[in-house]
């Protein structure tokens, strides 16, 4: 017999949600979970650097109303199940489970905390990787003026029995028990969850106690009863609304496809409305009609042939399609003198129509090609690690470990590529940097790269799992390397290159508390400056001495080795006169 299993902590302070989190996040050690089976959210933000911490989203949540000293701030809930539920034929396997039953399981939980507390949920996570799986979620206690009120909900003997009795309730169709209530297995704690599951029947209760349980042994089995009876009723209500929804689906079925038909039919009537008749522009073009073939267009130099969009001609053995293509062969004209021949002669609407046509045509037959890293050139990378460390003076360390990354490296033309990527990682594109020669002042975009998918950005200072603090945005991926040497962070802080004047990505950044604004000294930094504080009015700004980071980068550390060589001057000075002082 399986049972349903809930239990509940209350969080009274910052420290106590983080310690939660952490846990549930695999943040702290857990001697009893397999870290290479992933967990999965179901409720909430997807969990990434730039996502809030729990403690973020619960004093969100919780806005500006003042907090008494002792009130809990979140309940954490831990949902679970008796074993032999998830592993029915395996019950003896600890960490198996049946993949439809967990799916059952996960969906009616989804349900149910959705129905019990709707607005009040911050997150919800089903744990795989350790013996049983199990939801963690998170919630506000707030009672219905919006105020924290953890015992509107939880307090009182009273209300944690209909808790329970809600929860058991909601995973009786899935053959799940309640728990007797009386006996060791209904704390509340979570610390004691595993306790409780195994723990052995008390041998030693009273004997009012053995009635107590008794008596409520028997009103569980009535219900059992009750909703086995209720089951059968809504498994033939399910295959009845089912052969109803297939009916339905083949009738939709049919409409798609009709209307589809006549989606095409009205596509080619368009086709053949918008497009001028090519008879017709070799009409106005001087051409007369052969007499024995209506597809032949003659005049002295031409023979042409014309089928639908196309045109052919014989004497010359060329050809083409569409108007404008017509216009530019007969008249020998580059394409703009087409445009203005056939507005000219058809007038501005069928010049544009036609336009439109033709350029639909050309997209259709050479569609958007996919984004494709440039290869590596292992050769070459020597080259270009000495342009960036020499001649634009960025520490080898740094260069060397994005190298290494294999987010920096050279290709067959001696480029420095700095990949550009999603906030979730993924390769996206690839600004390059010319190296070779002198004075080469190349730079690019790798082909399939589009300025308004993925940057070039590094992450540094703090711990690995704190969230981004600060977000700085530098013109290009040099200057971003540039400010990250000048002003290494103390908190956790991502470095992004907005590609010259270009795109950035403003939904992610409105979310972030702090971002510094470090574009380069000049009109178009200034304007884009301007642009960006009056859509990230929590940014600041950091401007350069020089033109850009990178030239400040090289004044400081010519002006440190100017310091360095007068120090050593100085010192050999000395030295010398102490030498003349003893001689004497």
């Amino acid at each position: 017999m399986a049972y349903s299993i809930c239990r509940i902590a209350k969080l009274k302070n910052g420290g106590a949600i983080t310690a939660s989190e952490k846990h549930t996040l695999r943040q702290r050690e857990t001697p009893n979970a397999d870290l290479k089976i992933e967990n999965e959210r179901f409720i909430g933000p997807s969990p990434s650097f730039l996502s809030p911490s729990l403690e973020q989203e619960v004093f969100a949540r919780i806005g500006e109303q003042k907090i008494r000293k002792d009130a809990v701030l979140c309940v954490e809930i831990l949902l679970t199940a008796s074993p032999e539920y998830f592993r029915p034929d395996e019950q003896g396997r600890a960490g198996k489970w049946d993949a439809q039953q967990v799916s059952a399981w996960k969906q009616a939980n989804h349900q149910w905390l959705g129905e019990k507390f709707d607005d009040r949920l911050v997150r919800a996570e089903l744990h795989l990787d350790e013996v049983t799986p199990h939801i963690h979620a998170y919630l506000v206690p707030l009672d219905e003026r919006g105020k924290l009120n953890c015992k509107s909900i939880f307090g009182g003997r009273e209300k944690l029995s209909k808790f329970q009795d809600s929860y058991a309730q909601a995973m009786a169709p899935l053959g799940l028990e309640r728990g007797i209530k009386g006996s060791r297995a209904t704390h509340t704690q979570i610390k004691d969850y595993y306790a409780a599951v195994t723990k052995e029947s008390d041998l030693t209760l009273s004997q009012e106690e053995i009635h107590q349980q008794l008596a409520d042994r028997q009103r569980v089995l009535k219900e059992k009863v009750a909703l086995e009876h209720t089951a059968k009723g809504l498994v033939q209500e399910k295959e009845r609304l089912e052969q109803h929804l297939q009916t339905l689906q083949i009738e939709l079925q049919a409409q798609q496809q009709q209307a589809l038909t006549w989606r095409t039919k009205y596509q080619a009537l368009m086709s053949q409305m918008r497009e001028l008749p090519l008879a017709q522009v070799a009409h106005e073009l001087g051409l007369d009609p052969d007499p024995k073939d209506k597809h032949k267009w003659r005049d002295e130099d031409h023979t042409i042939n014309i089928t639908g969009t196309k045109f052919y001609d014989f004497k010359e053995f060329k050809g083409g399609g569409g108007a404008i293509d017509l216009v530019m062969y007969l008249e020998h004209s580059n394409f703009r003198e087409a445009i203005q021949w056939l507005h000219d002669h058809f007038g501005e609407s069928a010049t544009l129509q036609t336009v439109k046509k033709q350029t639909h045509e050309v997209i259709a037959e050479r569609p958007q090609k996919p984004f494709i890293s440039p290869e590596v050139a292992e050769d070459n990378w020597q080259q270009v690690r000495t342009y960036l460390t020499n001649s634009r003076r960025l520490p080898a360390q740094l260069v060397d470990q994005l190298h290494q990354q294999g987010l920096v490296y050279a290709d067959a033309q001696q480029n420095a590529v700095f990949l550009r990527r999603s906030f979730e990682g993924e390769i996206m594109g690839a600004s390059l940097r010319g190296t070779s020669g002198q004075n080469n002042t190349f730079k690019g975009l790798a082909p399939g790269t589009r300025r308004s998918q993925g940057w070039f950005y590094t992450v540094a200072g703090g711990r690995e799992q704190d969230p981004i603090q600060q977000v700085v945005l530098a013109e290009s991926a040099i200057d971003v390397l540039s400010y990250q040497t000048l002003h290494p962070p103390e908190e956790k802080t991502l470095y992004l290159s907005t590609d010259g004047v270009g795109y950035v990505p403003l939904e992610q950044l409105q979310q972030l508390p702090q971002i510094t604004i470090a574009l380069d000294r000049d009109q178009a930094g200034e304007q884009m400056r301007e642009r960006l504080r009056q859509d990230l009015p929590q940014a600041k700004r950091h401007a350069s001495t020089n033109k850009d980071w990178n030239e400040d980068l090289k004044a400081y550390l010519e002006a440190s080795q100017q310091q360095m060589r007068e120090r050593q001057q100085w010192l050999e000075e000395q030295t010398q006169k102490r030498g003349f002082g003893l001689g004497h």
